[in-house]
């Protein structure tokens, strides 16, 4: 068992350390400057810092201590505040150079694929256009009996049978419905 000076200046050095590891995740936040990215660099930090922060309690004094966690923290804090202040004027700089490249990179490989999926597109487009013509003849075929007055039939099964059709006898009504409601 270690006494409270020797866990709250064990946590700081380690704190201080974990600063690192803050840096490494900001480098990603800085380049991207995208909400999601810094979410998860936020929780990826916390998450590991509170894992650091246990496994630290737990072999210090074999149980969480509130002032290992003190010290963790002041000693990340003093980090941020202090050498960290120097590497974000480092990383503000080469950011813009990082996005710079990687837009680049990215513009480079928007063009191909662009390229790619449109040489599919302009010949998948000429075939496609000729199935839709087929198809679509196909359909007027099928009903351009509908579009000649003369050769309308409206029982086809009678015209078979019988030999007349109910052209002449079908009988054409307004339906219109009651304002009274049910």
């Amino acid at each position: 068992m270690y006494s409270i000076p020797d866990c709250i200046l064990t946590a700081f050095t380690v704190g201080a350390f974990f600063g690192l590891v803050y840096e490494a995740l900001r480098i990603f936040r800085v380049i991207t400057r995208n909400a999601a990215v810094t979410f998860i660099c936020d929780i990826v930090f916390f998450v590991l810092s509170a894992g650091v922060c246990m496994f630290l309690s737990e072999m210090l004094g074999n149980c969480i201590r509130g002032w290992t966690i003190i010290g963790f923290g002041a000693g990340v804090f003093t980090y941020i505040v202090t050498i960290g202040r120097i590497f974000n004027i480092a990383e503000n700089a080469m950011a813009s150079a990082w996005r710079k490249a990687l837009g680049k990179a990215a513009k480079g490989i928007r063009k191909g694929t662009a390229k790619v999926f449109g040489t599919i597109a302009q010949k998948s487009k000429a075939e496609i256009g000729k199935v839709y013509k087929h198809f679509s003849t196909v359909e007027e075929k099928r009903r351009g009996h509908l579009k000649l007055s003369h050769k309308k039939l409206y029982n086809n099964k009678r015209y078979i049978n019988v030999g007349e059709s109910e052209k002449s006898n079908v009988i054409k009504a307004k339906v219109t419905r009651s304002s009274r409601e049910y």
